[in-house]
């Protein structure tokens, strides 16, 4: 047997961290889905960040199979990295408190990451479903690239991603002051210490509904986070030539991303000036991901009746 056969067969443990605040409508679902999972060696475990309804009691009745962590509310990143700390495993991944894995999602990308050395974060298609669990889409993303992380922004990874543990310990936890975009931020520290590798498998799906952060009217602070998260990232001393020749390239995506979160929160003007500030990189503002943004914001300003 080659080195590279052995390397596949292994089954590394794996800790998930589930991150719940009022979850009680859909976590029973997402932990059935992690315990059907095809894989020997897995650990979960939830952090209540603080529920006021019965996120707590639905996590307890699974028993031993689960654990569970009660803290005061300090936000999801902080309820993940209290999960990642408590937890033993190499290989580390998370699932939101709505969204649910497929049976052989753990095994799959573990076996990918073992047939890659030199990857440090699998990530594979999804399903899109809504509260009540009716497949909508299926989201399929590009391949793996520098270029679309570091200078687009594409916030490549969605549920069913799992990276390597001391990747994770290099590049850092999520930031705790980041609540719109902190999956974004972390992706792309954990780029700089390898690369990722896209799985063309539906292994998880995502749920849309009306709480989802992804879809709902967010302060303004929360719109200003694509700057905060590129002003701190450009300031790093040890970013690669490529990626610094990409900085006005990648804060005209930070503008448009910014323009989205103001424009979907109704802050038309706002929205306005973020999309204006992009065109500092004429090829960014003529992209089809800036049109997309300026019929969002259109729409925002003139709600069909």
């Amino acid at each position: 047997m080659s080195s590279l056969e052995k390397n596949v067969k292994r089954t590394p443990p794996v800790s998930l961290v589930v991150p719940a605040f009022n979850a009680a409508a859909y976590i029973g679902e997402t932990i059935e889905s992690l315990l059907v999972q095809d894989y020997p060696d897995l650990e979960i475990t939830v952090v209540d960040d603080g529920s006021t309804d019965d996120t707590s009691d639905i996590v307890a009745s699974f028993g031993a199979r689960v654990k569970l962590h009660r803290q005061a509310n300090a936000g999801q990143s902080a309820a993940m990295t209290t999960g990642w700390a408590m937890s033993t495993g190499e290989v580390l991944g998370y699932v939101s408190a709505d969204d649910r894995l497929r049976p052989a999602a753990i095994r799959r990308c573990v076996e990918e990451l073992m047939a890659h050395p030199e990857v440090v974060l699998v990530y594979p298609d999804f399903h899109i479903i809504d509260e009540r669990s009716v497949l909508r889409s299926t989201l399929r993303p590009p391949d793996y690239s520098r270029r679309a992380l570091y200078a687009k922004l594409h916030c490549l990874p969605g549920p069913g991603a799992l990276f390597r543990r001391p990747a994770y310990e290099k590049a850092g936890s999520w930031r705790s002051d980041l609540r719109q975009i902190p999956d974004l931020d972390f992706f792309l520290r954990m780029g700089l210490e390898g690369s990722f590798y896209h799985l063309p498998e539906v292994l998880a799906e995502f749920r849309m509904h009306s709480a989802s952060t992804t879809y709902r009217a967010v302060p303004f602070e929360r719109g200003e986070e694509p700057q905060l998260m590129v002003d701190a990232f450009f300031q790093r001393k040890d970013l690669p030539d490529d990626i610094r020749r990409w900085e006005r390239e990648t804060r005209a995506n930070a503008n448009l991303l910014s323009a989205a979160i103001h424009g979907r929160s109704g802050r038309t003007g706002i929205a306005l000036r973020r999309l204006t500030a992009a065109a500092s990189h004429p090829p960014t503002l003529a992209s089809f991901k800036a049109l997309k943004h300026t019929l969002l914001i259109a729409r925002s300003a003139f709600p069909v009746r």
